[in-house]
């Protein structure tokens, strides 16, 4: 197999997203633990990057499929390197638009949304779009971060505060489940498919 170019500003990014000591802050088990994610489901992880929480959440759902999307051809393809190593046949890697995702219209069990809803400019677009994708009653688990001054995270005006994040899930049709502090920076938010 020959080697794919890679940008060095994709390929820094993949192994920031990637490095160790990021689960310090943000365990992908511990996050698992506080979703409502069954062995069985069928989940999509949007805006999944390299996979750092792709990986883990494919593993729990040992039943069920995982359709990893992302926008960026580079983070899927180190992805793609990563399910290959973990010998992971329930994942699908796909391509997809900002908020248009190459899987059936409700299909999916569940949607988890990590460190990716500030980025859209149309936010209930974004999340219209994301309960589409979602059967009735299915769930979607969003991570953001707090609106304050930390090391590291996205910019203080992306960013997106818990109360706000309510307020964006209802306007998307979505039943707002509630929220919990994981670290004192990010946030978990829950959310229903009426």
């Amino acid at each position: 197999m020959t080697e794919r170019f890679q940008y060095p500003e994709t390929e820094a990014f993949i192994q920031r997203l990637l490095r160790p000591e990021r689960a310090e802050l943000t365990d992908p088990f511990t996050i698992i633990n506080l979703m409502p994610i069954e062995p069985f489901d069928h989940v999509a992880d949007i805006g999944c990057g390299p996979g750092f929480f792709s990986i883990p959440i494919a593993k729990y759902l040992i039943h069920g499929k995982l359709y990893a999307l992302d926008i960026e051809e580079g983070m899927l393809e180190a992805l793609r390197e990563r399910v290959a190593e973990a010998k992971l046949g329930n994942v699908e890697v796909l391509l997809c638009e900002e908020a248009e995702f190459p899987v059936a219209e409700g299909t999916l069990d569940g949607v988890f949304l990590a460190f990716v809803t500030h980025h859209p400019p149309d936010r209930v677009g974004f999340m219209e779009a994301v309960r589409q994708l979602l059967k009735p009653k299915g769930w979607c688990t969003i991570l953001e971060w707090f609106r304050k001054e930390t090391e590291s995270g996205p910019p203080l005006e992306h960013r997106i505060d818990p109360d706000e994040m309510m307020g964006l899930c209802r306007k998307a049709g979505f039943q707002h489940q509630g929220w919990r502090d994981l670290n004192g920076q990010q946030y978990m938010t829950m959310a229903k498919n009426l």
